[in-house]
């Protein structure tokens, strides 16, 4: 049976074929004659790799090692490009051997598929058999590149391989990275110590706190935007950079041949790390807590007060790291074009959260009367800034009664709007002014005057100048007719000098840092000192009217001259803000003064008498806290006699016991774990109570001292309990509240007494601490019962309440009254409302700290004690003759350290 011939292929496909087959065949052929022309580069590659990974290259300065790296790259290259140069290209026959050898071709048919008859006629036979012969050639094949070796050759490369196997098992798991730094030069491999790397995080102005520090291991916690970050990096051998979030700008310096410092800021959250010469020596991830905007909007809308033409304006604000000023933007609702009248409300520090009620006197302000838009400005302390939606209010206008001050109010609100020229402001102005009586020259003339300003048109501040004027004639025509001469031209030199203090206070503001200058500062001086004394004056009509209707105001603070009184003490405030440049409280100082003076200015006999009789409830208030004050020393010196009774004997006992506790050589290994404020194991023993000391022996005459100043420590103790119901019937008359506080230190007085005479003094002097801790009580009880004006606390009806209403408050719901409690018991001086003092003076502590706050004393050695103890513990550790379990843990304890 004979085998089935292949279908024959048509000649342009067979000769597609045959092509392909020749083009990979003469790849191959090139191949194995290329090989013996690249093993020489081959092997220079080899050894520098074998001497790569025995840290021969890497070893060398970086120049050194790029210029060997690219002689070895140059020196193979041209050695390849050398031999490969000199390769013959394949012959023909040599590919189509290499196909019909591979194929299993017999007689050549490649080489006869070019053949063509002799005659050069190709007959029906001549086709027939190229029929055949192409039907014979199947799949070409050429096989794989056959690298041909000599012996020598086999044995060199045998022994080169052995060399770069046993480098790389030396090598280990640094293999990979070594021979990475013999081929990059400026990179390390990781048998190289790691550069030193310092790092922390400054936080920036507006969220002031200690730096953080970074290591490689642990997280930063939340970074507040824009902290600067610093790295410094010790041991380098060529500059390190910083890869990662989108840090900005860099600040890179060289401190010496192996160290650079970094400093960027952090605005995005991400991952940032430090790379030198190929390695990761730092990486962290940031999250970055924005800085945003103040929340700034209206805790109700702006309204006008009850009992007084002020606005209030109920704001609230917050921001996570504090609000540093707040302001209300008051704009003319007809002319928005106008600028803005920027009204600064004053703040708590710089308030996280905070709201309030602030309340403003516009009465003054041209636009008074007027439609206003309002809206509050805020800005953080990173300078991050917001408003708060827009409301409407009309602004109340000031009531006169006076006809010609009415006049002149209008007209001024006429030419301040602009809706009167200055030639009929001016004709307006001397009509007026020709209506004033004859006695009223200084009016007249102001009035004169302004009118001339204004006709002149080179004169500066014309306009300013008659607005200022009208509105002082006004005011000073509005008291003429409510009061005599005297009180009105008082008013008139009080006004004047506020206006004078305003104006360089806001000079100063202007100017920045210049306005801290000791020149300004004497000037500042001399219009306050002017001030003062207009109020003197005004307070000395007073004082006389009070005197002429029969009412006598007593003395509200001080000696005439001393300074003494609340309103220098408010002044000097107000100069020291100034000066400091705490321009926004000063004028807030200075509102309360102009509110002081209003007071003064429309005082009649029923407030002179209110404020009698508050100074009579101040006076009785001030000695009942006297009296309290001479419970408290009384009883401790009751307290000293009872200590001093219970014997030196059992002092020095005491103390003797307190001084052996204090060698750490002669305590018990327990005691030393407890000192350092760790538990001791169950099995460890406890030391033994060492036994009480036995009771001093007293001879005749101490023990007849001692019964004698017993008894009169007894009849002091019942005459101090007698005086203790008195004080609490009065506080009661005139707060109306009993004291829970006395009546328990009744009591405990009575136990006192009973002590006493059954002669006890170690209970007498137990009953003692509770009477002086029930004292304490009282006096922060009789503090908050006296905060009433009735009750001789609050501000006198003619003093300033300092910022009610005006001030932050906290975010818990504190009332403004607070603060102004706390600004009047300033105000006051010893005698004020200290509610949060006991009766020796101390600040009391709020919740759980009922203690002293005023300050603590740290101890001083307390670490030097630890470090004592914790050797003394070495010591025991290393002592072998102590028990095997306290050893044990011992040798457990000390390991962590």
């Amino acid at each position: 049976m004979s085998m089935a011939q292949p279908a024959p292929q048509s000649p342009l496909m067979l000769e597609k074929h045959v092509e392909r087959a020749r083009h990979r065949a003469r790849r191959v052929l090139w191949v194995e004659s290329a090989w013996s022309a690249v093993q020489w580069p081959l092997g220079l590659v080899g050894g520098y790799a074998l001497s790569g990974l025995l840290r021969v290259p890497q070893s060398l300065p970086d120049t050194l090692h790029a210029f060997l790296l690219a002689g070895v790259g140059g020196g193979a290259i041209a050695l390849a490009a050398r031999h490969l140069s000199r390769l013959p290209p394949p012959r023909r026959s040599a590919i189509d051997r290499r196909i019909e050898t591979r194929s299993g071709l017999r007689h050549q048919p490649l080489a006869a598929l070019d053949d063509f008859p002799a005659d050069g006629e190709e007959t029906a036979l001549w086709q027939r058999h190229m029929e055949r012969l192409r039907g014979s050639i199947g799949t070409l094949r050429t096989g794989l590149p056959r690298l041909h070796w000599t012996f020598e050759r086999k044995i060199g490369w045998a022994g080169f391989a052995a060399a770069l196997l046993s480098a790389a098992i030396l090598a280990g798991p640094a293999a990979p990275s070594r021979l990475e730094a013999a081929f990059l030069p400026g990179v390390d491999d990781i048998d190289v110590p790691l550069p030193q790397i310092e790092a922390w995080v400054d936080l920036p102005d507006y969220a002031p706190g200690a730096p953080i520090f970074l290591s490689r291991q642990t997280t930063p916690p939340r970074i507040p935007q824009d902290a600067k970050l610093t790295i410094h990096i010790t041991g380098a051998r060529s500059g390190p950079h910083l890869l990662g979030v989108d840090i900005g700008d860099v600040g890179i310096k060289q401190l010496d041949p192996g160290s650079w410092s970094f400093v960027t800021r952090l605005s995005h959250s991400g991952r940032l790390s430090v790379r030198s010469r190929g390695r990761t020596i730092g990486e962290w991830t940031f999250t970055i807590e924005p800085d945003l905007a103040p929340e700034v909007s209206w805790k109700a809308p702006p309204s006008v007060a009850k009992e007084s033409p002020d606005i209030v304006l109920p704001w609230q604000v917050a921001q996570a790291h504090g609000v540093a000023r707040l302001e209300a933007q008051i704009g003319l609702a007809a002319k928005p074009a106008l600028p803005l009248i920027d009204l600064a409300i004053p703040l708590k520090g710089e308030p996280h959260k905070a709201e309030g009620a602030f309340e403003a006197d516009l009465t003054e302000s041209l636009w008074a009367g007027e439609a206003v838009t309002i809206r509050l400005h805020a800005t953080s302390r990173s300078g991050r800034q917001a408003t708060s939606p827009v409301e409407k209010l009309t602004l109340p206008s000031r009531a006169f009664h006076d006809p010609i001050a009415r006049a002149l109010v209008a007209l001024r609100h006429r030419f301040g709007l602009e809706r009167e020229t200055a030639a009929q402001t001016a004709d307006e102005l001397r009509t007026l002014a020709q209506t004033l009586p004859s006695d009223e020259t200084g009016s007249t003339l102001a009035l004169f005057y302004a009118a001339a300003q204004l006709d002149d048109p080179y004169t500066e501040r014309a306009r300013e100048n008659t607005l200022g004027l009208c509105w002082a004639v006004a005011l000073y025509l509005e008291d003429l007719r409510n009061s005599d001469r005297e009180t009105a031209q008082a008013n008139l030199e009080i006004r004047a000098a506020q206006k004078a203090v305003q104006n360089q206070i806001a000079h100063m503001r202007a100017l920045g840092k210049d306005g801290h200058s000791e020149a300004e500062q004497q000037e500042l001086a001399t219009r306050m000192k002017r001030l003062k004394e207009a109020l003197d004056q005004r307070m000395q009509a007073l004082m006389q009217r009070s005197m002429q209707l029969g009412s006598v105001i007593p003395d509200m603070g001080g000696d005439a001259g001393d300074g003494s009184d609340p309103v220098s003490r408010l002044m000097r405030r107000l100069q020291s803000d100034a000066a400091n440049g705490h321009s926004d409280d000063a004028l807030k100082r200075l509102d309360d003064l102009s509110k002081m003076t209003e007071r003064m200015r429309s005082a009649t006999p029923q407030d002179l008498a209110q404020i009698a009789q508050q100074m009579q409830a101040r006076a009785r208030a001030q000695a009942q806290k006297a009296t309290l004050h001479d419970l408290v020393r009384r009883e401790t010196t009751l307290l000293d006699h009872v200590q001093a009774r219970l014997g030196i004997g059992q002092r020095n006992a005491r103390d003797a016991q307190q001084n052996q506790n204090q060698d750490v050589s002669t305590m018990s290994t327990a005691e030393l774990l407890k000192r350092l404020g760790m538990a001791p194991p169950p099995d460890m023993d406890e030391p033994q109570s060492p036994p009480p000391a036995p009771a001093p022996v007293l001879s005749a005459e101490e023990t007849t001292a001692q019964h004698e100043q017993r008894r009169d420590d007894h009849a002091v103790q019942r005459a101090l309990q007698m005086v203790a119901k008195l004080l609490n019937d009065d506080i009661k008359s005139l707060t109306g509240k009993t004291m829970d506080g006395l009546a328990k230190a009744d009591k405990d007085m009575h136990a006192v007494r009973q002590a006493l005479a059954n002669v006890q003094d170690g209970p007498a002097e137990i009953a003692i601490r509770k009477v002086l801790k029930d004292l304490a009580e009282t006096g922060q009880q009789m503090s908050e019962a006296q905060k009433g004006k009735n009750h001789g606390g609050g501000p006198l009806a003619l003093l300033p309440t300092m910022g009610t209403g005006n001030h932050a408050q906290g975010g818990k719901g504190k009332g403004d009254q607070n603060q102004a409690d706390s600004d009047d018991e300033d105000s006051e001086g010893d005698g004020g409302n200290k509610s949060d003092r006991d009766p020796l003076g101390r600040k009391l502590g709020k919740g759980h700290s009922g203690a002293d706050t005023d300050g603590t004393v740290p101890d001083a050695d307390s670490r030097e004690k630890a470090r004592e103890i914790e050797r003394e513990l070495r010591r025991r550790d290393a002592d072998r003759t102590r028990p095997q379990s306290e050893l044990d843990y011992l040798d457990r304890l000390l390991k962590s350290y």
